[in-house]
């Protein structure tokens, strides 16, 4: 891995995590399927940039470059941006307009640009929330973390569409993928993992690995780079 990543729980109900890296070279990470909504920030020698990512469906070249710090949020199941329809930024990363180095645009407002500093950029995410730029759906969540949700199938589904632009099962399927990357990672073996996901057998888990994140459960156990 060319760059070093570290990243943290966030007390945001809308943030999974937010994560830091500092690129150590040039190069390209391949960045799994997520089916998330995702905003990073990029400190460069001469410039900033603002990337907002809707969910993804399959993996994606990242490039990262020599001296760049970054700092990324990873929105949580169910939170979405309410300013643009899933669907448009569903598989696609937008460079938002930047009026000067210190601001960006995002939903026809101006808002700061937080740098590298985690308070700046929790405070960010509440101003988000605080002015209906970015909601959130409890179906969504309740539905993925298997608790009781008193509606229909075809309700849910519909809940899943507007906040992912995906099906339940899309959504799942992804969430298992990582979470087998992460087995894996962790040294599980092929089989247990496959095992354990309720995959039908290692021949699937390595169709869906190599679909949904770019690599086989082999090159992913020998992967240093976050899922």
């Amino acid at each position: 891995m060319s760059f070093l990543y570290e990243e943290r729980a966030s007390s945001s109900v809308f943030v999974d995590v937010v994560w830091h890296t500092q690129d150590t070279s040039d190069g390209t990470y391949l960045a799994s399927a997520d089916a998330r909504w995702d905003l990073i920030f990029t400190v460069a020698a001469h410039r900033h940039r603002v990337l907002l990512s809707g969910p993804s469906t399959q993996p994606t070249p990242v490039p990262y470059r020599t001296g760049n710090r970054n700092v990324g949020i990873r929105f949580a199941p169910g939170a979405y941006f309410t300013h643009v329809p899933v669907d448009a930024m569903r598989d696609r990363t937008e460079q938002l307009t930047m009026p000067s180095p210190e601001l960006f645009l995002l939903g026809g407002s101006t808002w700061p640009f937080p740098g590298t500093d985690d308070g700046l950029v929790d405070a960010l995410v509440e101003s988000f929330a605080h002015v209906g730029l970015l909601a959130r759906d409890d179906v969504v969540e309740a539905a993925l973390d298997g608790g009781p949700v008193p509606l229909s199938p075809r309700s849910v589904e519909r809940h899943f569409t507007h906040a992912t632009g995906m099906s339940p099962r899309q959504v799942r399927r992804i969430a298992r993928a990582r979470e087998a990357v992460a087995r894996l990672q962790r040294g599980e073996a092929i089989a247990d993992v496959a095992h354990h996901l309720g995959y039908a057998d290692q021949s699937h888990l390595t169709r869906e690995l190599k679909r949904l994140t770019g690599y086989t459960p082999g090159q992913s156990q020998g992967r240093d780079e976050p899922v």
